[in-house]
């Protein structure tokens, strides 16, 4: 039963973000129709689709699900959407009709690999305690080990990689630049609520805390 409740969420959540990229590619698909030819497009849209099965569920109009999040998933996801879409657009805009296979490509493509394998091994590591919201559930735990043994946020730290990796992969450095600023500073500000919940309920956070890095290792 709980496997067969688990398959249908990652269905549900895979049909809503292919139905998102659907929406988008098919404007594009009116503007630009030669751009629908470029593989950087539709690995962009798999990566998307695959990052947004491995998270809980949500509702892109929802407010937040508990006091301690301040909004912050909600600032979280449209970021990611609006940053997405100005990738595209800029896509678009430069009327590409091919991208070149380069180092750019190389290194883009591991960025965006290792973003998406740090993300889900954070979700897998947390298990039912990774939430959309910030909040500790009852009978929460500190989990200090996977990614976590090194890096507080491994799963924000994952999903910067990966959004950010989409744009540069796809030529548009302006929305590259804007993703990284805007992404992190979203991520910084969820982290500074979570943190503050984290060390009210956990005693031993604040010596965690002195082991690792927030979002690299050591910093």
């Amino acid at each position: 039963m709980i496997r067969m409740r688990a398959l249908g969420e990652a269905t549900a959540k895979a049909i809503q973000a292919s139905l998102i990229c659907g929406l988008i590619l098919g404007v594009v698909g009116l503007v630009w129709p030669a751009t629908l030819n470029l593989p950087e497009l539709w690995l962009v849209a798999v990566v998307s689709v695959l990052a947004n099965v491995f998270q809980p569920s949500y509702q892109p109009f929802e407010g937040s699900r508990t006091p301690e999040d301040r909004g912050t998933g909600r600032q979280i996801l449209w970021t990611v959407y609006v940053t997405q879409i100005l990738a595209v657009t800029e896509l678009v805009y430069r009327r590409r009709v091919s991208l070149p296979l380069n180092w750019v490509t190389t290194i883009t493509a591991i960025m965006i690999a290792f973003g998406l394998f740090l993300r889900i091994w954070a979700v897998v590591s947390l298990g039912r305690w990774f939430t959309w919201n910030v909040t500790v559930q009852p009978g929460q735990v500190l989990v200090t080990d996977g990614p976590y043994r090194v890096i507080r946020h491994p799963s924000y730290m994952g999903a910067w990689l990966v959004f950010v990796g989409s744009c540069v992969l796809l030529r548009s450095y302006v929305a590259a630049l804007v993703a990284s600023m805007l992404l992190l500073l979203a991520f910084l500000r969820r982290i500074r609520h979570e943190e503050s919940l984290m060390l009210a309920t956990f005693p031993e956070y604040e010596a965690y805390k002195e082991t690792t890095g927030s979002l690299v290792p050591r910093i």
